[in-house]
């Protein structure tokens, strides 16, 4: 069945339906990983976005459980120039999977053009339909008209409900829940006792874990939304307090604590090959991405210490008691130059 995309600009693109035959909005945003669908599909922090590869075929290795960086498929739907119909192993392909999820996806489009697009005027609200539920005409009025899905609080809608704990060994870490990955909750229980806490937990909650260090996850949405101040005023009094490590939406949540800023970025970093340069050794980390704001105006007590060389936005900062760094040291998917600074959890609490 012919299935569709409009774009708030006026632009329609048309392709072949797959997954789930359903009519949805989102914001449109792309990923460049050759590899790692299964781990971008289910990473929380495309809550809200229609998720658009690069990579011609997605789908070749099937889909597996043990691949997914959380309890199900996070993003609004997906857009592929190809589909792999017979994936070499997987415990399903991915129309299978999306069917199963209720996702509706989309073939055929041109994904060069489209990404071209994006990389032009930015992210673009969009509506997909694979339905036929209402006409390309009504699905551009629809997405000029549409509520950006970072105006939401989307950390809240991600976050776990309650505590949970993982590692049984080591130091103890307590990990807000922002949208967290598996794989960096699998790191950090390699060796430490790690208490996974809600996205809002107080000050007061937070010490009766007795952590020796708080984690700030990764997660969706704009750092600066009405509904995350609160917390930004807990990260700031715990820093006083307690050593704090921050990745992605924890890195810019921090920053937004010690007094910085953070800003849209016309298109957002998303896939595996952006090259981070470490200020201080000359070190360049080919590294994994996967955000849409980033900090600036940093005060003169907050280092910058990692940039990115595409577009010499910030990647990294640190200050007296806390590191945090923008892109994903645990990977997945992507390279794993980066997962050494997991080591840097034990540098901080060892003071």
């Amino acid at each position: 069945m012919q299935g569709w995309i409009a774009l708030e600009n006026g632009s329609v693109f048309f392709g072949e339906s797959f997954g789930y035959a359903k009519t949805i909005e989102g914001e449109l945003v792309f990923n460049t990983s050759m590899t790692g669908y299964q781990e971008a599909l289910t990473d929380p922090s495309y809550a809200g976005q229609i998720l658009m590869f690069t990579f011609p075929q997605i789908g070749n290795y099937g889909c597996n459980k043990e691949s997914y960086e959380s309890k199900k498929i996070q993003t609004q739907a997906c857009i592929v120039k190809e589909w792999c119909r017979k994936p070499y192993q997987g415990e399903m392909n991915l129309d299978e999977w999306f069917k199963k999820e209720k996702i509706p996806a989309i073939e055929g489009i041109d994904t060069r053009e489209l990404t071209i697009m994006t990389r032009e005027v930015g992210t673009l609200r969009t509506v997909m339909c694979t339905d036929g539920t209402i006409t390309p005409e009504e699905g551009v009025k629809r997405a000029a008209n549409m509520t950006w899905p970072s105006e939401e609080n989307l950390v809240a809608k991600v976050s776990t409900p309650k505590i949970y704990k993982e590692g049984s060994k080591g130091p103890r870490v307590t990990l807000y829940d922002w949208g967290v990955k598996q794989s960096i909750v699998t790191n950090l229980a390699m060796k430490n006792r790690v208490t996974v806490v809600p996205w809002n937990y107080s000050l007061t909650e937070i010490k009766k874990t007795k952590p020796d260090l708080v984690f700030l996850s990764n997660g969706p949405g704009d750092p600066d939304h009405p509904d995350l101040a609160p917390v930004v005023n807990t990260i700031k009094d715990i820093v006083n307090e307690i050593p704090v490590i921050g990745i992605c939406l924890g890195h810019q949540i921090l920053g937004l604590a010690l007094g910085g800023k953070t800003y849209k970025l016309k298109y957002g970093h998303r896939g595996g090959n952006q090259p981070v340069k470490d200020i201080e050794n000359e070190v360049v980390y080919i590294t994994s991405q996967n955000h849409g704001f980033a900090l600036h105006e940093l005060p003169k007590n907050v280092q910058e210490t990692f940039i990115n060389l595409n577009d010499n936005t910030c990647e990294g900062i640190k200050s007296n008691n806390c590191w945090s760094v923008q892109f994903h040291p645990e990977a997945a998917p992507g390279p794993m130059d980066a997962n050494v600074l997991f080591e840097k959890v034990k540098e901080m609490i060892d003071g």
